[in-house]
This record gives structure tokens, C-alpha cells and sequence, in this order.
């Protein structure tokens, strides 16, 4: 058995570090830890006291529960780091004078990747799934019910899968414990009936009475989850001591529901908000740091030289030095500080630069199509993409060169001011379609230009545009799902600029095309992979999107076949 003793040690000496400076942390670290140690030194008419017995055992369970399970610390005990150790101490020892529930029903904590962030929601959700003392009761929680949430279910799956990684390298925890599997997974515990579950953020979900919830990386969130959000807040009505623990890296200008969360939690250890039920720590790189000074990555990094190598940190540092959007996400990743979305995603000398005269595309190697739908009462874009074998690339090993062709149109009630610019001049141009039903008319040239250029298939995204897509099969042609999101769209992206940086684009100079193209600025993900996104919100990328989707079946295309025998 582990003494509580080493638990209170551990924490008192990381304390007495970061306060000393021995530990490098950020302003907002060490203002937790000032609150920590000025609330153990409250009067009689502070509402709360501070119980080392439950906080050593929820530390000790740890160590002695729990294995790592993957890397070089594989099957040994999970030993709480000196901040992870301050976390638990202070989730599970704070309490409620008029009842001993615990004081913290919500927990803000940031820090980059790669921190082990994860890894601690898994060792807190076991806890609080199967061991956690109810102090009415006396025992586990019964029935305690833990949902790991993000705003896609594979999201969440991560700390579920490091549940399980846990459970099976812990024979104390196997026995007591099994996985359901199925659609409605979940890993259950006998002794109180509890149990864990993922659950994505796609729609709200009600029902719900979770003693935890773990919202793992906030900043993905937006408006469009805010229901999913709102329930998984409010659906704790019936437990004694729930909690709502966030861990996240940084956001960007996007990333709203994280903007409010850090800005509450900021405030509170700050001091200009007062919540005492929040507990929060911020590991995140100072206003006046340097993102790129290898002296300041401790701040946002705690694990630093634990489970996260200075050299990994290095080699990120040296490719952020390349370019702006590199430099931004490291700085959000990896130092954990909050960033804008506002690099362009394409050169735009370059993209003006591949303006020229289009080719018989009879002559296409291959022939790709794209759509881009849009609101209903809003813009909407068809493209195609037309590929070319370069005539001096080896034959072993082609290099092609891309033509496109895009078509826009609007709905005639659309809620733009279709008297306004750009849109008046794109309107009297012709190269912005006015009409009563644009849906169906993109659809009918859609299929009249793809039998006379031999169309390989067409992309299009299953979240608008599954019932065109469906028409579009039964008309006889090849349609592929394209949803928009960086696994999809990273590749195109890249391989599109490196085509428009080489010359190896033509395009007509269409001014709808070119103003989407212009508006397009790039969101990238932890992995440097790419998606697009606006650049206000009042402007437009449907188009843009289009001739990616077209590009990326273009591609992919089968080429012709050629030769002797080969007739047209």
C-alpha cells in the first residue's frame, strides 16, 4: 500500500518550485498555484476545507491501479507527475464544508500536445467511473455514469481507447471490470454499476446524468455544437458531486465556445472572477514569449523531458520558421497560446500568373468533377478538372499539368445584396447565374458537360449534397463522397499549390473563381494538415471548393487508354 504521505510531498514540492522559480511555468500556473496555497490559508467563513485523505487517495490510486501502456514506460506504474499530482490533489481533496461533496464541479486544463493530457482524463474517468466515494453513501458512486465527449465521436474515442489500453494492463482493474461492445459501447464496472462511454458532439443528447464528463479539446467545438455543449453542462442534476472536466490545447479566431471557456477560467485564477467551483490551470506560453525560444516551451509543455522530448519540439520549431501558417500552428500546438486564422492559403501572383487559354479536353488524360452547394438560398459551384500528361515527363513516371472549367449560380431570393460588390459585377457578367432554382440548373449542365468531356466521377459533400448525388448516379455517372474536413481535403490542397507554384495550372481568369480562390484561408490542424476556410464571413469559397473536389478525382482519375488499338 501506498503511504498518502509521498502525495502531499509531491505536491508541496511542486508548489514550493513553481513559486520559487526552480519550475518554469506561465503567469496563469502560477497563479493557480497562488490560489491553491492562499485558500488553504481562508478563515472560518471560507465555505470550503481541504480533505489530504481524499486527495492522497486519489493520487495513490494511480501508481497503484494504473499502467502505462504504451512507449519505453509501457506496464509501469502511472506515477503523477508533479503538475498532474497538483491537478487530482486539488479536483478530489477540495470539499464542501455543509455536505464533504467536492468543492470543483467543473475543471478547466490546458497545455499543448503531446502532454499526456489524454492519458490523465483516462486515469480520472477510471477513478470517477468506479472508485469514486459518494460521502452520503459511503461507497462508489452507484450507477456512476461517465461520458468522454468531443465533437466527433473518434475524438472521444482517444481517451476511451486509453481507458481500455489501462484496464487491460492492469490485472486489479480486469477483473472488475469488461468492455460491451457493440454500437453502444461502453467498458462497465461491477462493484457500483458504473460505466464509460463516447459520445461525439454532432447533435444534442439528452438523457444523459453523468457523475463526469470529459470534453477533450474544446477549441474544436463551435456554434454549430453549442446544443450538444449546453446538455452535457446541464445534465448532472441528480449526482451529489458531478464534474465537468475540459482538457484542450489552444484555439484560434474560430474556436468560440473555447474563447469563453478560457476567458472564465483565465479571469478566475487571475482573480477577477469569483467561481469557486471552478478549478483551472492554464499551461500556455506567455504574451511577451517567443514562441520559438526553446526557454519558454516548459510553460506550455509540463511533461517536457517526461513523455514529450525537447528534440521532437526543435524539429517542429525549425519548420515554423518556413512560413506564417507553419509558425501559427506551432504556436497554438505547441506552445499553446491562441491564434488567427488569417494566412492565405494560396499565392495569389502565382494563381494570377496560370491565367491562359484552355485546351481540347478530348485530349484530357482524365477528367474530374466537383460541387460545392452551399446554403440554399445561397452560392453554389460546380467545377471540372481537366488532366494533361506534360509532353516532357517520363513515361514511367508522368507529370501532369490541370485545366479548369467552374460554373456559380445564386437563387434569385438569396439574402445577399446582389446589388452590392463583388456580386452586382459578378451578376452582369453572366459568370454568377441568377436564378429561380440553382440547384437544378447546376445539376442539368453538371450532366450535360460531364457527358461531353467524359467525366471519371464526381465529388461531392455528403452533408448537402447526398440527394444531387444520388440524381447524378441514376443519370450514370461515378460519384465519390468528399466530406470537408483535413483528411480529405489536405492532399488536393497541397498537391494544387505545388501544381500553381510550377506553372502546371490553367484556368480562364473567371472573376468568381478567383475572388473564392483569394478568400480562402487556411485552417490547420495539430498535424499540419489542411482544410479551408473563410476569410470573413461575409465572403465566399464554394467555387474554390468545387475545383478541389474536381482536382482531387482528376487525380485520382483512371487514365485513358491509349495506343494502337485503342479507339475513341
Amino acid at each position: 500500500m501506498i503511504s498518502l504521505e509521498p502525495a502531499k510531498t509531491k505536491v508541496d514540492s511542486y508548489v514550493a518550485s513553481v513559486l520559487d522559480g526552480s519550475t518554469t511555468v506561465g503567469t496563469l500556473v502560477r497563479d493557480s498555484v497562488l490560489r491553491y496555497v492562499s485558500d488553504l490559508e481562508r478563515g472560518e467563513d471560507f465555505p470550503f476545507y481541504f480533505d489530504p485523505e481524499a486527495a492522497g487517495k486519489a493520487c495513490n490510486f494511480f501508481p497503484e491501479m494504473l499502467r502505462h501502456s504504451t512507449g519505453g514506460t509501457a506496464g509501469n506504474p502511472f506515477e503523477l507527475t508533479g503538475f498532474q499530482q497538483f491537478i487530482v490533489w486539488n479536483i478530489f481533496g477540495w470539499r464542501r464544508i455543509e455536505d464533504d461533496t467536492r468543492r470543483f464541479r467543473k475543471a478547466f486544463v490546458s497545455m499543448a500536445r503531446k502532454n499526456g493530457k489524454s492519458t490523465l482524463a483516462a486515469g480520472i474517468a477510471i477513478y470517477m467511473a468506479g472508485h469514486d466515494v459518494n460521502p452520503r453513501a459511503g461507497k462508489p458512486e452507484p450507477r456512476s455514469e461517465v461520458l468522454l465527449a468531443a465533437t466527433q465521436r473518434e475524438q472521444a474515442m482517444i481517451v476511451y481507447n486509453e481507458v481500455l489500453k489501462m484496464i487491460d494492463s492492469s490485472p486489479k482493474l480486469m477483473i472488475n471490470s469488461r468492455e460491451k461492445k457493440g454500437n453502444l459501447a461502453r467498458i462497465e464496472f461491477f462493484a457500483n454499476d458504473g460505466y464509460i462511454k463516447s459520445v461525439g458532439s454532432d447533435r444534442a443528447k439528452d438523457g444523459y446524468n453523468p457523475h463526469l464528463v470529459v470534453l477533450d479539446e474544446v477549441h474544436a467545438f463551435t456554434k454549430s455544437h453549442q446544443a450538444t455543449y449546453n446538455t452535457l453542462q446541464t445534465g448532472s442534476g441528480f449526482r451529489d458531486q458531478p464534474l465537468i472536466l475540459t482538457v484542450t490545447t489552444a484555439g484560434d479566431n474560430h474556436s468560440f465556445i473555447w474563447a469563453d471557456e478560457w476567458a472564465w477560467a483565465k479571469g478566475v485564477v487571475e482573480g477577477t472572477f469569483d467561481d469557486d467551483s471552478l478549478f483551472a490551470m492554464c499551461f500556455e506560453i506567455d504574451e511577451k514569449d517567443d514562441p520559438l525560444d526553446p526557454a519558454v516551451w516548459a510553460k506550455a509543455n509540463p511533461n517536457l523531458g517526461e513523455c514529450l522530448r525537447e528534440e521532437y519540439l526543435v524539429n517542429q520549431a525549425k519548420q515554423a520558421k518556413e512560413s506564417a501558417l507553419k509558425l501559427n500552428v506551432f504556436t497554438r500546438y505547441h506552445a499553446n497560446r491562441q491564434v488567427k486564422s488569417t494566412e492565405s492559403a494560396f499565392d495569389m501572383e502565382a494563381y494570377d500568373a496560370c491565367k491562359g487559354e484552355l485546351s481540347d479536353w478530348s485530349q484530357a488524360d482524365c477528367v474530374g468533377a466537383g460541387i460545392d452547394l452551399g446554403s440554399r438560398d445561397d452560392l453554389a459551384a460546380s467545377a471540372m478538372v481537366a488532366r494533361f500528361v506534360m509532353e516532357d515527363s517520363p513515361a514511367t513516371a508522368p507529370v501532369y499539368r490541370y485545366e479548369i472549367k467552374c460554373r456559380s449560380y445564386i437563387a434569385d431570393d438569396t439574402v445577399r445584396d446582389l446589388t452590392a460588390s463583388p456580386f452586382v459585377e459578378f451578376v452582369k457578367s453572366g459568370l454568377l447565374r441568377k436564378c429561380p432554382h440553382p440547384l437544378a440548373e447546376l445539376q442539368a449542365e453538371l450532366l450535360e458537360d460531364c457527358r461531353e468531356t467524359n467525366v471519371d466521377s464526381v465529388a461531392y459533400d455528403p452533408y448537402n449534397a447526398q440527394p444531387m448525388a444520388e440524381a447524378l448516379e441514376l443519370a450514370g455517372l461515378t460519384v465519390a463522397s468528399m466530406a470537408q474536413n483535413t483528411s480529405h481535403f489536405n492532399e488536393p490542397i497541397q498537391e494544387i499549390k505545388q501544381a500553381i507554384k510550377d506553372g502546371r495550372v490553367i484556368h480562364d481568369g473567371n472573376p468568381v473563381l478567383r475572388w473564392a480562390f483569394d478568400n480562402a484561408v487556411a485552417k490547420v490542424d495539430w498535424s499540419n494538415r489542411w482544410m479551408l476556410t473563410k476569410r470573413d464571413s461575409k465572403d465566399k469559397i464554394d467555387p474554390c471548393v468545387a475545383v478541389l473536389m474536381a482536382f482531387r478525382r482528376s487525380a485520382l482519375g483512371t487514365p485513358k487508354a491509349k495506343g494502337p488499338l485503342y479507339c475513341v
